[in-house]
């Protein structure tokens, strides 16, 4: 019945890969004409800067394939009455169940609501919307898309902020220790991005203040494209020019905008600097931007005090080394060396927080009595 609406668009499903861009939605249903309907409809519209793309399923084994193998997809329009007449709702609750995804929106249209009353549909099964096709023009199914769309964005960035805030937890009891502080930046910048609504590709990068940023810098943490790149130099992400007007920067603070990214910068008292780097799709508001800078600068002080405490463990650790060393060889008791130096030091440091390196103890212990 709808094929007046048919237009000589192809309504094979589409490879686009890149999620940043877009958003992908799976059209599942065993009518051709209801996929080029949702098109014709739909094709050429946008939400927060991103394209609606769609990609065609004309049953329900095929969608599970495509669900399989796809983890971008974030609304699935999805017949009810396909291959059996529960074949729709077997999907719906095969990807909430076997395929573990919670966050893609589902959205049921069925051309018989008798055969699965809404009510019950609504109540058993974890829909977004249940729509009876005839009753669902152009205008109410751009509604309920964007609806959808807007639901798995916001969903997406309250789990986003959940597993940031669960690196953030796991990495504080040992923030201190330096190869825990990439675990910390990683998850904060994943909560920023989350927050900010804004899928990013970013990248926090480190320098001291007067090194050379080619040879010295290194991206600390990032999220998106720039992930596979964490713990290589910048000049992989921007360019000599670009990171030599920030080294070259003597300001406390740093902002920048080149190309399509945006740079903020803080320099701490110790004289390091703490760059991110967020390669955007949409403008920023005001208040977008000062969290931005607070989140830049909060990271850049809790390296600066982790290097502060890390100086200070070792030079605690060279005092007690030198101190018991010196009592213990000119001790007069029978010539045995006098330990207790040692142990007493180590239990007053353990005592105000500081865990000491275990070679003094043992290297004490080694030496012949």
């Amino acid at each position: 019945m709808y094929e007046f609406l048919i237009d000589d668009k192809s309504t094979k499903r589409t490879n686009e890969q890149n999620s940043h861009e877009i958003w992908p939605i799976l059209i599942v249903d065993d009518e051709p004409a209801i996929h080029s309907v949702t098109r014709f409809a739909l094709e050429d519209e946008y939400f927060d800067g991103k394209k609606l793309v769609f990609i065609s399923a004309f049953g329900a084994q095929e969608a599970k394939e495509i669900l399989n193998s796809r983890t971008d997809i974030a609304l699935v329009l999805l017949d009810v009455v396909m291959e059996t007449e529960t074949a729709g709702l077997d999907v719906a609750a095969w990807i909430r169940e076997e395929l573990g995804n919670k966050l893609i929106r589902i959205v049921l249209r069925t051309g018989q609501p008798g055969q699965a009353p809404e009510k019950t549909v609504i109540l058993n099964y974890d829909i977004f919307d249940y729509k009876n096709k005839t009753e669902l023009t152009a205008q109410k199914l751009f509604s309920c898309v964007i609806s959808g769309l807007r639901a798995f964005r916001d969903v997406s960035a309250l789990a986003n902020h959940s597993a940031g805030l669960k690196k953030v937890v796991e990495a504080t009891a040992d923030l201190f220790k330096k190869q825990y502080m990439s675990e910390y930046a990683s998850g904060v910048l994943l909560q920023l991005t989350s927050l900010l609504y804004f899928e990013a590709d970013a990248a926090l990068i480190n320098i001291e203040s007067g090194e050379n940023i080619l040879r010295s810098g290194q991206i600390i943490a990032a999220v998106g494209a720039y992930e596979q790149h964490v713990g290589q130099p910048p000049s992989v992400i921007l360019s000599a020019a670009t990171l030599k007007q920030w080294s070259d920067c003597d300001q406390v603070t740093y902002k920048s905008k080149i190309d399509n990214k945006i740079l903020f910068s803080y320099k701490t008292r110790d004289n390091h600097k703490t760059l991110l780097c967020l390669k955007y799709r949409k403008s920023f508001s005001q208040g977008d931007t000062s969290l931005i800078e607070l989140f830049v600068q909060s990271v850049a002080i809790a390296q600066e005090r982790m290097r502060f405490w890390q100086e200070t463990e070792n030079t605690l650790n060279e005092m007690i080394s030198i101190l018991s060393s010196t009592v213990e060889n000119h001790s007069q008791q029978s010539g045995e060396h006098f330990t207790g130096v040692t142990k007493i030091a180590m239990l007053l440091a353990k005592k105000h927080g500081l865990i000491l390196k275990r070679e003094i103890g043992q290297r004490q212990a080694l030496r012949p009595h």
